[in-house]
C-alpha cells in the first residue's frame, strides 16, 4: 500500500508539471500568434503601399487576399516564424496527451487502492 500512495506522490507530481507545461505552452503560443500577426499586417501593409491602393492588388477581396497569402509566403521572416508556430502547437498538443495520460493513469491508481482498501 505504501508502494502505491509513493507511486500516487510521483504521478501527482508529474501531472503538475505536465500542466504547467501545457500553460507555458500555450502562452508562448499565444505570443507566437500575435507576433505572426503583426508580421503579416506589415507585410500586406507594405505590398499595398507598393501599389498605393489595396483596390489596385485585385478586384475582389478574395483576390487580393490570395496575393496576401502569396506575399506572406515569399516573405523568410514569416515563413520562420509560422513554423515556429506550427511546432509550438505540436508541442502544445503533446503536453495536452501527456496531461489525460496522467489523469488516466491517476484515475487506475485510485481504482486500485480502492480495489485494496475493499478487500481488507
Amino acid at each position: 500500500m505504501k508502494d502505491l500512495y509513493n507511486d500516487t506522490l510521483q504521478v501527482v507530481e508529474a501531472l503538475k508539471a505536465a500542466r504547467l507545461q501545457v500553460v507555458q505552452l500555450s502562452t508562448q503560443l499565444a505570443d507566437l500568434e500575435y507576433h505572426l500577426g503583426v508580421v503579416a499586417a506589415r507585410i500586406e501593409r507594405g505590398l499595398i503601399k507598393k501599389v498605393g491602393d489595396e483596390k489596385k492588388l485585385g478586384p475582389s477581396l478574395d483576390s487580393r487576399e490570395r496575393i496576401f497569402v502569396l506575399a506572406r509566403d515569399a516573405d523568410q521572416d514569416y515563413v520562420a516564424l509560422r513554423s515556429r508556430r506550427d511546432s509550438l502547437q505540436e508541442q502544445v498538443e503533446t503536453a495536452k496527451v501527456e496531461v489525460k495520460y496522467l489523469q488516466d493513469k491517476m484515475a487506475v491508481m485510485m481504482a486500485a487502492a480502492q480495489a485494496d482498501q475493499a478487500a481488507v
